[in-house]
């Protein structure tokens, strides 16, 4: 299963990047692609609750299921996401780093369904990377300067 860990250092307190990773509100302005979030089940990010997620790519919407996992305000929010060709499971683990400055860690395992589709993850695996990776700088941004 094709795996990878993308981390960003930010200058405020875990509380308040909680704060935004969580508001809804605020994920188009640092989530690469994201157009947005209807609930499917449950209640809105409690754990087994399902979200469409919905992002577009390349000038095509793409649709995902979101199941979350774990929610332990203000460190972890985990959760499935799944797709025709592919399933993930992401963790986001927040740390403390000192008096105002705290890590975002993203732990992302995925796994292609088909022969076919694992190939091709195989060099999609640093375009989704990539792509995490300027959502996280951007994110950044977004939590500094609020």
């Amino acid at each position: 299963m094709p795996k990878y860990s993308i981390s960003v250092e930010v200058d405020r307190p875990i509380e308040d990047a909680w704060e935004v990773v969580m508001d809804e509100s605020k994920m188009g302005e640092w989530l690469e692609g994201y157009k947005g979030m209807e609930l499917i089940e449950g209640e809105p990010l409690t754990v087994g609750s399902k979200h469409k997620m919905i992002f577009e790519e390349d000038g095509q919407e793409l649709t995902f299921t979101e199941t979350v996992t774990a929610i332990n305000p203000p460190t972890e929010f985990s959760f499935d996401f799944d797709h025709d060709m592919m399933s993930s499971n992401i963790q986001m683990i927040l740390e403390s780093t000192g008096p105002g400055s705290s890590r975002i860690t993203n732990r992302t395992n995925f796994k292609a369904v088909g022969f076919f589709v694992n190939l091709f993850m195989f060099f999609m695996t640093p375009r989704m990377k990539g792509r995490q990776r300027r959502s996280f700088e951007r994110l950044k941004a977004l939590i500094e300067a609020s």
